[in-house]
């Protein structure tokens, strides 16, 4: 297992660094070049790299990411992603280019064969994409409707896998701390599948209680907030299990619970979402849910080119399954 002191080495900074800045602790005065370097270093160092040699390919794929740099470091899930299409695109000796989806116009998306859109794209945004007459596949959402083939995880059936946990352990006062996504040009909300399903498996087993959701944006500065409010408004009610919509809100929401001097797993247990490196270094460590981000982006280049070879192929949704990982935050 990679150890802070593997990312301290690679990344050229010290132990300490490393930790405050995987905790996203908001004293430590370093520039955004070194956060940067760290989280990256971090995921690299966990991701496990396929030695696999094909035939190389001519292609030029264009990597559209719907999240600014600052909101990616905030949520590495999609930079995980990123990860997953340019390793594959190593091994097939495809060229990548990341771009913004702001910075696209028809002049310069003509050196491209293809496009990766990873991310929640509203119809605006998806009919601007499809415009440009390349092929398009997208990560992160179902867009069959516009034609398109799509990759996306399997969020439901772990939403169930975590509360049937819960209660298994003798929990059954059960919370979420949500995270919220609007779309970038028409600022739409995003439907979250977990919300849904959380929302539904627990009124099935008569166990819902609204009052023990909260939601915000995606972040360990919200996680931290939400959690706060919590505490404040529920008091000795607060619930003894939260879902957490990604790590690094839980980042934040194990913060706030250290303030209050409430004990984890004792007292609240935690499960979170995405497995990112930052998982394993917070203390206690995360009991996540592990989605195969990197297969996510490897199986896109792949439709990809399959798409650049046959255009008339049928569109294919791909829902790629999960895996919940026990650590220490949860009974």
């Amino acid at each position: 297992m990679t150890t802070i002191k593997d990312v301290a080495n690679e990344a050229g900074v010290s132990i300490s660094t490393v930790s405050r800045i995987l905790n996203f602790d908001e004293t430590l005065s370093v520039g955004e070049d070194t956060r940067r370097r760290v989280l990256e270093v971090a995921e690299k160092l966990q991701y496990k790299k396929r030695n696999r040699r094909v035939h190389k390919s001519e292609n030029q794929i264009a990597i559209v990411q719907w999240h600014t740099d600052k909101e990616e470091l905030s949520d590495l899930y999609y930079l995980q992603i990123q990860y997953g299409i340019e390793n594959r695109a190593a091994n097939l000796g495809t060229a990548v280019e990341r771009v913004t989806y702001e910075s696209i116009d028809k002049q310069r998306i003509k050196k491209f064969d293809g496009i990766i859109a990873v991310g929640k794209f509203d119809n605006t945004e998806v009919t601007q994409l499809k415009s440009y007459g390349l092929p398009v596949v997208c990560i992160g959402e179902n867009y069959l409707p516009y034609n398109l083939d799509c990759i996306r995880s399997d969020f439901e059936s772990p939403v169930r896998k975590i509360i049937d946990r819960f209660i298994q352990n003798g929990i059954d006062d059960i919370g979420m701390i949500a995270g919220e996504e609007l779309t970038v040009t028409e600022k739409q909300g995003v439907r979250d599948p977990r919300v849904t399903t959380f929302n539904q498996y627990l009124k099935s087993k008569e166990l819902y209680n609204d009052k023990f959701i909260y939601q915000g944006p995606f972040g360990p500065e919200s996680g931290f907030n939400l959690m706060n409010q919590a505490i404040e408004e529920l008091g000795e009610k607060l619930p003894h299990g939260f879902m957490i919509g990604s790590d690094a809100m839980a980042v934040g929401v194990l913060r706030a619970l250290q303030q209050h001097h409430i004990d984890v797993p004792g007292r609240v247990s935690l499960i979170s979402f995405n497995d990112v490196a930052i998982a394993k270094y917070t203390s206690p460590a995360l009991t996540t849910v592990h989605v195969h981000t990197e297969l996510m982006g490897e199986r896109a280049l792949e439709l990809l080119l399959e798409r650049i070879k046959n255009p008339k192929k049928i569109p294919e949704l791909i829902i790629i399954g999960t895996e919940l990982m026990l650590r220490e935050s949860s009974l």
